[in-house]
């Protein structure tokens, strides 16, 4: 279903509004530690902030009150700007979960400009923010599945034109199930790449341990040659 002019109009100006007090809080120096702290451990630089425009609530918009203190997610499109989602700074937000998002938001797949950039090759990761660190630290176009639960099976036939899928599972049970759960549904062009026991893309990468990765993927490319 296509986005109402007034839902549109909304996304575009939180996107960009909480973007530039992202900005702005971090010149000022009136960034809470959280934000740093979350930004320096997932390798997101003002670049990559600026390129997927992540953002901070700092001053909500008129209806956003609740999502005050936490960052703005945008999933953007060649279209501009198709769905929200705020993340706590804390464990969990005043919802008992990391996320929140507002209400009738169909769930989308993340960092859909992946499957313009991409050649034959494409990823797939449960999260926003390991889709960012696989394709801005591993160099592989990815895009994010809005949870372990959050799979749809009609993305699919968005996967279809691709030789291989590499499909990242989080290093817990949760995540390795999502991860063939995903491979399954994608059938013979998925392979699955499992990160170590704790560990997901965004941590590893942080660690400076994305090479393991792509050694993963290389060696998975191989055993789809034979």
């Amino acid at each position: 279903m296509a986005l109402s002019p007034s839902r549109k109009r909304y996304l575009e100006l939180a996107s960009k509004t909480y973007h530039e007090q992202l900005v702005l809080a971090n010149r000022s120096g009136n960034l809470p530690d959280g934000a740093r702290s979350y930004f320096r451990e997932h390798l997101i630089d003002p670049v990559i902030a600026a390129k997927y425009q992540f953002g901070y609530v700092a001053r909500p918009l008129p209806g956003d009150e609740r999502f005050a203190g936490m960052l703005s997610v945008p999933y953007l499109s060649p279209a501009g700007v198709v769905s929200l989602k705020f993340r706590s700074l804390g464990s969990q937000s005043a919802g008992g979960s990391k996320y929140a998002q507002a209400s009738g938001q169909k769930g989308r797949l993340y960092n859909s400009n992946a499957y313009f950039n991409a050649g034959t090759k494409i990823g797939i990761s449960e999260g926003e923010i390991d889709a960012v660190s696989a394709t801005e630290h591993l160099g592989l176009p990815t895009m994010g599945v809005p949870g372990a639960q959050g799979w749809q099976d009609a993305w699919k036939t968005v996967l279809k034109d691709f030789t291989t899928v590499f499909v990242f599972a989080d290093g817990d049970q949760p995540g390795r199930q999502f991860a063939y759960d995903v491979a399954d549904a994608i059938g013979w062009r998925a392979r699955v790449v499992e990160c170590p026991d704790g560990e997901d893309v965004s941590s590893m990468c942080a660690a400076a341990r994305g090479g393991e990765l792509l050694s993963l993927m290389s060696t998975s490319n191989l055993e789809e040659d034979e």
